[in-house]
């Protein structure tokens, strides 16, 4: 196999600045500048945090991630304490809800195991181990795990190992896994309600902790962490681990812009167990609130399409902004590039709807986006209703202009240059979508009929009975009578003959009034 040429492309000291200054040259006898970052070759690593601890060897490559946006491997010392600190942590957030022994670190299965968590109280005999990714991933520890869950389950004890993410489930009746680095209320609410589906907590607990959405024992978790690694140990490795944590879930983020365009990753985006949609939601409340450390803010502002905006807030805008420049278009060469009138569309009737449900709670939309979209030329909160308006005042003037009453109007009829029959077949057959106030207004049109089939039908109907009364038959002309008479002829041949044989209102009232003279209907 060839030799991996050395460029400032895929140089160490160049794609990772801050992990080849904690090379040991001395012991590696090997430069930054001549390793490639996804090499194989196995070096020295000084710790970057803690320059006590003794160098330990790595490959480059596990060590730095390679050109992945992974996490890399980090010093053995501090990754112990690391795991221990996160455990602690978990272990205070559950003990808000759980009867775990603060101090108790060992039980009996016919030798002395020690464990993470102990709760043995009101019948409740209970072993919670948290495994965290860096010391349990390998064949050995996970049968070393499995073997001493054995054990203690063989004594009597129930055994709940939280496995962090990516490592396997070695039990998956009882096993849970929480999120890589996870925060320790998030992974706290994720045990809990595992313990409610083995049916040993009240799911009420459950509801109640995760409801708070913030951690509740950070005080006790500090002191567990200082009194079994020391203060300005645990302060250091808290803001390594933080930042360590942050970085990675960055880099995952300015992956995710690179593909997608966006900084809005949905809840199901996760990354080595760590939800990259919440992240960034924490990171944009934080930002909003003036907590963001200033250097962090600085690297988000860096990447093109990050805002603090939630997302509907951006969603919101962007929508505005297109609509707005398809209700103004410019240059008429860039129609082209403006959204089609289908998404400006679905946006507008979405924004209708969502504000809707905003006043049906009491609410309303934000005051700056309420003044935007009313600003939009020709904007209409409810364009249904001012079409449905609008339409009503033609068919008044309509009415008024030609004397003649609605139940006239054809149905392709037309009236300076409006289309008053397909108007009124429209509100006829969707009758079920109209307001009450919209049908009130329509029954004050002179002759409004909803059924105007149905109506002109039976007004034939009486016009050929009040011709029988009449003339003593029901035998209208079609070629010697008038107008009227042949009209109605026609109306009777064809509904003789359309009716026949059916069973219907029509044809039973038809039927009837042929009978008083002695004709029939088949």
């Amino acid at each position: 196999m060839g030799t991996v040429r050395i460029t400032d492309a895929n140089r160490l000291s160049t794609v990772k600045p801050d992990l080849a200054a904690t090379l040991n040259v001395e012991r590696s006898g090997v430069t930054p500048d001549s390793l490639t970052v996804a090499s194989n070759r196995k070096v020295y690593w000084n710790c970057p945090d803690f320059p006590a601890h003794d160098p330990w060897e790595a490959v480059v490559n596990n060590r730095s991630g390679g050109f992945r946006k992974r996490y890399g491997t980090g010093c053995p010392t501090c990754r112990l304490r690391q795991t221990s600190a996160q455990e602690l942590r978990l272990k205070a957030e559950l003990s808000t809800v759980l009867a775990i022994d603060a101090y108790r670190d060992a039980v009996h299965s016919g030798r002395v195991e020690r464990v993470d968590m102990v709760i043995d109280a009101d019948g409740l005999r209970m072993v919670l181990e948290f495994d965290g990714s860096y010391f349990h991933g390998n064949e050995q520890s996970a049968r070393r795990d499995s073997e001493k869950s054995r054990r203690l389950r063989e004594s009597g004890w129930i055994v709940v190992r939280i496995r962090e993410a990516p490592l396997d489930l070695l039990d998956p009746a009882y096993d849970v896994r929480v999120g890589f680095l996870a925060e320790p209320e998030t992974a706290a609410a994720d045990v809990l309600d595992h313990l409610v589906v083995l049916g040993l907590l009240n799911p009420a607990a459950a509801e109640q902790y995760r409801a708070l959405d913030a951690p509740q024992a950070q005080e006790t978790a500090s002191r567990w962490i200082r009194e079994r690694i020391g203060e300005q140990a645990a302060r250091r490795l808290e803001y390594s681990a933080q930042n360590d944590a942050w970085g990675f879930m960055f880099e995952e983020l300015v992956a995710y812009e690179a593909d997608t365009g966006d900084c809005y990753p949905t809840d199901q985006l996760c990354v080595d167990g760590r939800n990259l949609g919440l992240w960034c939601r924490k990171q944009r409340r934080l930002q909003r609130t003036g907590r963001l450390r200033a250097d962090r803010a600085g690297r988000l502002a860096a990447i093109a399409t990050w805002s603090s905006r939630t997302a509907h807030e951006a969603g919101f805008w962007a929508g505005h902004d297109r609509y707005l420049r398809r209700a103004e278009p410019g240059d008429p060469r860039e129609r082209e590039e403006l959204p089609s009138s289908r998404d400006a569309t679905v946006w507008a009737n979405n924004l209708r709807k969502r504000r809707a449900e905003l006043i049906a709670c009491g609410g309303d939309l934000p005051g700056d986006q309420l003044e935007a979209v009313e600003k939009i030329p020709g904007w209409s909160w409810d364009p249904y209703q001012d079409a449905h308006d609008t339409k009503v005042e033609v068919m008044q003037q309509f009415c008024a202009a030609t004397g003649r009453p609605v139940s006239s109007v054809k149905q392709r009829e037309q009236w300076n240059s409006h289309p008053v029959g397909v108007w009124l077949n429209s509100w006829r057959t969707r009758r079920d979508v109209l307001s009450a106030s919209q049908e009130a207004e329509l029954e004050a049109l002179p002759g409004w009929t909803w059924d105007q089939q149905g109506d002109q039908w039976t007004a034939m109907l009486q016009h050929l009975q009040d011709f029988g009364a009449a003339r003593g038959h029901i035998q209208p002309s079609l070629t010697l009578g008038d107008e009227h008479e042949k009209a109605l002829a026609r109306w009777k041949r064809n509904h003789k003959n359309r009716l026949r044989g059916r069973g219907d209102d029509k044809a039973i009232r038809l039927r009837a009034l042929l009978a008083q003279y002695g004709e029939t209907l088949p």
